[in-house]
């Protein structure tokens, strides 16, 4: 499980430590943080664990999310008339699953890490800056590189979905722009101006890979605003960090690793299962691989349980919240 100062999934859901830096690689095996040195975030990888965007087992399509056109169902009301509305599940998951999640799992790491998208989403004011960590040997045109803000968009207002309105959440909108893309060789990209952020060619990690420059990095050290009165370009929040023949994924504060090929070919998808089930861990949901990782074996279908469905579904949503319960007393909403 995660320490304080944990940041970082390989995929088991938990989160593990890294000494904020822009990316060496490290596990976690979901009982024990690794101990990162780098200035960004550290990656676990994984091969093939991740669900895939064709995954079609317990389609949400007989589940929809939605309560209305503006947020997901707020269930079975228990807060108090005139207070931040919270409440429990009337339908797909039970409270009781809910409940078992919050308490054998997220309660274990959640509360004393302070860096999750929650809070990085609060000090911006519902707003998140991106770095593109082009992790490929491959040519990225324009045409592709300027699909991929409106794609994180995307991924993100699902998620929000379980947000908006509930327990006084403040963002109707979370708002995420791409300023920086760093690639090994800017041959590689076939533009050569500012128009879609800073490119940098100059600054790698410990293992070589590309990177938005550190002094550029908004957290640092898991601070909520670091000095980057030394950045050249835009300070950035996370990285979105496509890799060549990555086949799975690894996520963190400080972003989303996630497979090159798999994120291109379903650039057209409303959610990408993959950067959807990432995102979803930088909010602090884990992951569901054993059947000791769930509280019974009618655990119903979600994003964080690989491999079962390709979108969020209220199984995610209702951990989602439960999350924001819980660290609420953190913010001034």
């Amino acid at each position: 499980m995660p320490t304080a100062g944990s940041s970082e999934s390989s995929d088991d859901g938990n989160l593990g430590s890294q000494g904020s830096s822009n990316g060496t690689s490290g596990g976690t095996d979901g009982s024990s943080p690794t101990t990162q040195s780098s200035s960004e975030g550290s990656s676990a990888e994984t091969t093939g664990s991740l669900p895939t965007q064709a995954s079609t087992e317990g389609s949400i399509a007989q589940t929809p999310s939605s309560g209305n056109a503006d947020h997901a169902t707020f269930g079975t009301i228990t807060s108090s008339s005139g207070k931040c509305v919270v409440g429990n599940p009337s339908a797909y998951i039970s409270t009781a699953d809910v409940s078992w999640v919050w308490t054998q799992r997220m309660s274990k790491y959640v509360p004393q890490f302070k860096n999750y998208i929650f809070d990085q989403l609060v000090n911006n004011k519902g707003k998140l800056s991106y770095c593109v960590r082009w992790d490929s040997t491959n040519k990225l045109s324009k045409s592709v590189a300027s699909k991929f803000e409106a794609m994180l968009n995307r991924q993100f207002k699902a998620w929000n979905e379980w947000l908006i309105g509930y327990d006084c959440w403040p963002f109707e909108q979370i708002e995420v722009k791409i300023v920086g893309w760093a690639t090994r060789d800017a041959s590689l990209f076939d533009w050569t101006d500012d128009s879609l952020g800073t490119i940098y060619t100059g600054e790698k990690d410990s293992g070589g890979v590309p990177q938005c420059p550190e002094a550029c990095y908004k957290h640092k050290d898991f601070a909520a605003n670091a000095d980057t009165s030394g950045c050249k370009g835009e300070p950035f929040d996370m990285s979105l960090w496509p890799t060549l023949g990555q086949g799975g994924g690894a996520s963190g504060d400080w972003g989303q690793r996630v497979d090159a090929e798999n994120m291109l070919a379903s650039m057209g998808q409303e959610q990408l299962t993959i950067v959807a089930h990432e995102i979803g861990h930088g909010f602090g949901l884990p992951d569901f691989y054993e059947t000791t990782d769930q509280p019974n074996e009618n655990f119903p279908v979600c994003i964080m349980k690989a491999g079962s469905s390709p979108a969020i579904t209220p199984a995610d949503g209702w951990m989602l919240r439960r999350v924001l319960e819980n660290i609420k007393d953190r913010y001034n909403f």
